[in-house]
């Protein structure tokens, strides 16, 4: 049997663990992380602006996710979006935002008439967490409405 001291031994697990911190450098690195946004800073020092934004919505748009239903058959996710005042908006904005991968990201215009219920599908999106902004401009006020869920 060899006899193998402390000495050694400590050496030994020293490189080990050398050789794991190394080694979970490199894997770490060759990750991508994409950053959340390009434009992070100026958003964040808007976000008074975005703050107003979403105050001023609760009574005139409602915005919200639940699955769709057909007879017995469950369609999926859906997105329900209804305009409670009157006036129609032509050129509201539907940005399908993914945090863990900006090349999954999606823009979509739409209009917006009043007093309406519209049913958007979300079955393409890919499975994960999203979060949808919904922002309208009605006269020279922007408006802004966010909705997390998962896919």
């Amino acid at each position: 049997m060899i006899k193998i001291n402390w000495g050694t031994k400590l050496a030994f697990f020293a490189i080990l663990f050398m050789i794991f911190v190394v080694s979970m450098v490199v894997v770490i690195s060759r990750q991508d992380m994409p950053l959340v946004e390009d434009d992070y800073y100026e958003k964040g020092i808007n976000y008074q602006t975005q703050i107003d934004n979403f105050a001023q919505v609760d009574s005139l748009i409602t915005m919200e996710i639940g699955n769709m239903q057909n007879g017995s058959e469950d369609k999926g996710k859906t997105l329900f979006i209804e305009k409670k005042s009157d006036g129609d908006i032509e050129n509201a904005e539907l940005f399908y935002y993914r945090p863990s991968d900006s090349k999954l990201d999606q823009h979509q215009r739409l209009p917006l008439p009043s007093k309406k219920l519209i049913a958007l599908p979300l079955n393409d999106l890919m499975p994960g967490k999203w979060i949808i902004k919904f922002t309208w401009m009605q006269g020279d006020k922007k408006f802004e409405l966010q909705k997390e869920f998962d896919r």
